[in-house]
């Protein structure tokens, strides 16, 4: 055993390393990777110690990170970075996939010496420092927490009392930044979606000026929440991406005729986008249509001959501009 020191907020923290017992040890319930898998899981926060450790890792186990690195651990007979441990608690500050890679590994009956597991140790923490260590470690460090896992980590925090700025602090981010990422997963919990990936679509309707303001709007807000709700783990193979909703969903909500189709389920999210920009695209033309109109034949005949050729080859690039449109129009030409 050896002492070492780390150094948190200015502080000296001095750890020791040493073997303990995978049985020993307690998965951290509020450590963002951890917290992502159960906060769905219902009367989480009333289940014994035992039953919130049985459920998070059994949450592990389905997650990529541990399903990556379970072989590697395999292959080198343990761990090449030790996991990170509070004395006074004996939960895993940092390495929570790691100890239930040694867990699985344990279970399995590998070959190998699973039972005992290498750690730093730490005697204790003060709030303040663990979420500074989790912070440098994750936000700044090499493994990166997601969005999700970033504005879940602020929501705990704030849930337990912490201020705006106190946060912000924390993140080095503004506090504005750090209000929209709680208020993103508190409009998760408002529809009951635990979905990881779906995190991006919330994210649009609090950030997206044009959206954000009009979530009030009669049937807005539950149509969206139902729509994403339903959506699948996979943005890729959803009806519609998060992308697609920042950008067609304000022109929909411009236009009040397709925003109203749009509620009323007439149309999707894309046709509701056609049918908003198809009115611009015919503003534009009833536009042009006025203009032209205000045009008389003493305007012509008071043109200079230069004017009157720079006239001449408006109208050829007008006509052609026309037929384009026609076109695009009619495609068999009989507009």
């Amino acid at each position: 055993m050896s002492d070492q020191y780390i150094k948190i907020l200015g502080d000296d923290i001095s750890l020791s390393s040493d073997y303990k017992d995978i049985f020993e040890l307690k998965f951290l319930p509020d450590n963002p990777r951890v917290y992502a898998c159960t906060h769905g899981e219902p009367d989480f926060d009333n289940r014994t110690e035992e039953e919130q450790q049985n459920i998070i890792f059994e949450k592990l186990q389905q997650e990529p990170s541990v399903k990556r690195l379970l072989p590697e651990v395999k292959r080198h007979g343990g761990l090449m970075e030790w996991i990170l441990v509070r004395h006074d608690t004996m939960e895993v500050i940092e390495g929570n996939s790691r100890l239930a890679v040694y867990r699985l590994l344990h279970e399995k009956g590998e070959p190998g010496d699973w039972d005992l597991i290498p750690c730093y140790i730490i005697s204790t923490l003060t709030a303040e420092q663990q979420a500074a260590y989790l912070n440098q470690i994750h936000v700044k460090g090499k493994t990166q927490w997601s969005a999700y896992e970033k504005a879940n980590f602020s929501y705990v925090r704030y849930k337990r009392g912490w201020k705006y700025d106190r946060i912000a602090k924390l993140f080095g981010e503004s506090v504005t930044t750090i209000r929209i990422r709680i208020k993103v997963i508190e409009m998760m919990k408002e529809n009951g979606d635990n979905e990881q990936s779906h995190f991006s679509y919330y994210d649009v309707m609090v950030r997206g000026g044009g959206i954000s303001k009009e979530m009030e709007r009669e049937g807005l807000k539950p149509l969206l929440f139902t729509q994403i709700k339903q959506l699948g783990s996979e943005e890729q193979d959803n009806v519609f991406t998060a992308q697609d909703m920042r950008r067609k969903l304000p022109e929909i909500i411009k236009k009040p005729k397709a925003l109203k189709k749009f509620i009323n389920g007439e149309v999707d999210l894309d046709e509701g986008y056609q049918i908003a920009k198809t009115s611009d695209v015919s503003k534009k033309v009833k536009q042009a249509h006025s203009i032209l109109e205000g045009i008389e034949k003493q305007n012509i005949e008071s043109l200079e001959i230069g004017e009157l050729n720079a006239l001449k080859h408006a109208v050829r690039k007008l006509k052609q501009g026309v037929k384009r449109v026609s076109g695009l129009v009619d495609l068999d030409g009989s507009l």
